[in-house]
């Protein structure tokens, strides 16, 4: 090799190697100031898109922020997850404040799991149920006591036998009449010999506790109803809830950090909710007493940890007709069953898992189509479904883990009609 040569390759291999020192040195840099203003490094597991690449205004949407942040400052919650998918494309997502104030400090972030409480209901337990509808396994219009051979139906003092059954129907729209909810310690006080937690003791109880109305005559939202459709569940596939729901939806739809009974290493990554009795602070363990006390952490009403990017997910597999990557979770048509209100039971304003927003606006904003439906959980976390538009809104926020407290409702609004003004077509 001649010395000209010689000497060309040295200098191209000094060039690449600081080359490769600047690239390290830049990546490590932008690690750093990552990590110090607490900005995301990984990205959504779906596509994400410019706003204006699926007809929505960037200008718009970045009202979302101040109206978050202007809660935040209230003192309602102390962090919030924020996003918005259109079209398959998640086109908003960020994370605000801080995922823990008591003891130490913790900044909210994008991979933050939280206890979705009522959200259990149409995410986990109305997907399984509905699967086995479209499967044949069981009907809509079954009766309860077909499941639960001692379930009541409606009885009074001049008909002592049971006169107007409770179907799963019922259950899934909130008219069958259960009462809204019970306290583990009522259930001891029905049955003396009761011991919890324990899922048969729940069932029933539920199965025989006093009817607050007929089926089908009024909407009264129960936490008992889904409950026992988790049981139909298990009943039905011979698998608790917690392992039906994460073979059959949360598996295939790559939902990975969606789960009941979170481990340590998944719970150090939970927003806490409250302290207990003890003291210590609820992290990783479902808040609902219900669904902690007495049914053991595995439930029909609350139970369910996920995080953002799991949920926007799953909504948009439903918008997408129930497939996503390929994987069909749901058929076409079930999943317009379960996003649009049941014939006969349509003046309750209730869909098989959620509230339809079509005669009033609550979380659904003011600005969205009228095939809006939604569910919230008491833990301070949302889903809003349009599907006229084909987009959905995902809040979560930590709202129980302080004290000053005060409804999300005009919240939740505020952030739908926001999303909605954005829509440019």
């Amino acid at each position: 090799m001649n010395e000209k040569r010689r000497i060309s390759l040295s200098i191209t291999a000094f060039c690449f190697i600081a080359a490769m020192f600047l690239l390290a040195g830049v990546y490590g840099v932008s690690r750093m100031q990552a990590q110090a203003t607490g900005v995301e490094v990984s990205s959504s597991a779906l596509a994400e898109a410019t706003p204006e690449s699926v007809g929505l205004s960037s200008s718009r949407l970045a009202c979302i922020d101040s109206v978050v942040m202007r809660y935040i400052r209230d003192g309602v919650f102390p962090g919030a997850v924020v996003g918005v998918v259109r079209d398959g494309k998640v086109v908003y997502r960020k994370a605000f404040g801080y995922r823990q104030t008591i003891g130490d400090s913790v900044a909210m972030t994008l991979d933050t799991r939280f206890d979705l409480a009522s959200l259990t209901k149409p995410v986990a337990v109305a997907t399984s149920v509905l699967q086995l509808v479209e499967r044949g396994d069981i009907t809509l219009g079954d009766r309860v006591d077909e499941y639960i051979p001692h379930f009541r139906g409606w009885a009074s003092k001049e008909s002592p036998k049971d006169s107007v059954h409770i179907r799963i129907a019922d259950l899934m729209t909130h008219t069958s009449g259960l009462p809204p909810y019970v306290m583990p310690k009522r259930i001891l006080e029905a049955d003396p010999s009761a011991q919890l937690p324990a899922s048969s003791e729940v069932i029933d109880y539920i199965a025989r506790c006093d009817r607050l109305s007929v089926a089908r005559t009024e909407r009264l939202y129960s936490c008992l109803n889904y409950i026992v459709l988790a049981h139909i569940v298990e009943q039905v596939t011979g698998k608790r809830i917690d392992e039906y729901a994460r073979e059959s939806i949360f598996e295939p739809l790559s939902m990975l950090n969606t789960r009941y009974m979170p481990d340590a290493e998944y719970a150090a990554l939970c927003a806490p909710t409250e302290r207990g009795r003890d003291g210590r602070l609820y992290r990783g363990v479902v808040h609902d007493p219900l669904a902690r006390e007495a049914m053991g952490g595995v439930s029909g009403n609350a139970g369910l940890f996920s995080t953002l990017d799991d949920l926007l997910r799953y909504v948009t597999m439903l918008l997408n007709g129930g497939t996503l990557d390929g994987v069909q979770v749901l058929a076409p048509r079930t999943v317009d069953i379960m996003l649009s209100r049941l014939h006969g039971y349509e003046r309750f304003d209730r869909t098989p898992g959620w509230e339809s927003y079509a005669s009033c606006s609550q979380t659904g904003g003011d600005l969205l189509s009228l095939s809006t439906v939604g569910h919230t959980g008491a833990t301070g976390t949302s889903i809003v479904i349009d599907p006229e538009h084909n987009l959905s809104i995902i809040v979560l926020t930590n709202y129980i883990h302080t004290t000053k407290q005060r409804s999300l409702l005009d919240f939740r609004s505020k952030i739908a009609t926001v999303v909605g003004a954005s829509i440019c077509w």
